[in-house]
């Protein structure tokens, strides 16, 4: 596959991977209990739909998911310290990334 396609299709499906790894109560619980980093790749699937896992192993897709601190998170600056911010970028293209502010007491 083009290099072109496959970053349009990391970009495309970040979106889904971010809101349905944020609202992930096990991906929250490794995030928030000191996991540095976690992969989502074709072996490691966590708690994403079906849909989502069928994409992710049909097109190879790989990202990382992270605890990062709100000085590093761009497009949150207006959000507060009281939140833990994670990073969700592209393996393969890591300037494709987003971030999601979640509430440390909502597991």
């Amino acid at each position: 596959m083009k290099k072109r396609v496959r970053k349009k299709l990391h970009k495309k499906y970040l979106v889904d991977i971010v809101y349905e790894m944020s609202i992930s109560s096990s991906l929250r619980k490794k995030l928030f209990n000191g996991s540095n980093k976690l992969t989502v790749d074709s072996n490691n699937l966590h708690d994403v739909l079906s849909y989502i896992k069928q994409r992710i192993k049909r097109y190879d897709l790989r990202y990382y998911v992270s605890v990062v601190p709100h000085s590093e998170t761009v497009g949150w600056e207006d959000w507060g310290d009281d939140q833990v911010y994670f990073k969700f970028e592209s393996v393969e293209f890591p300037y494709i990334n987003l971030f999601s502010a979640n509430n440390p007491n909502v597991i």
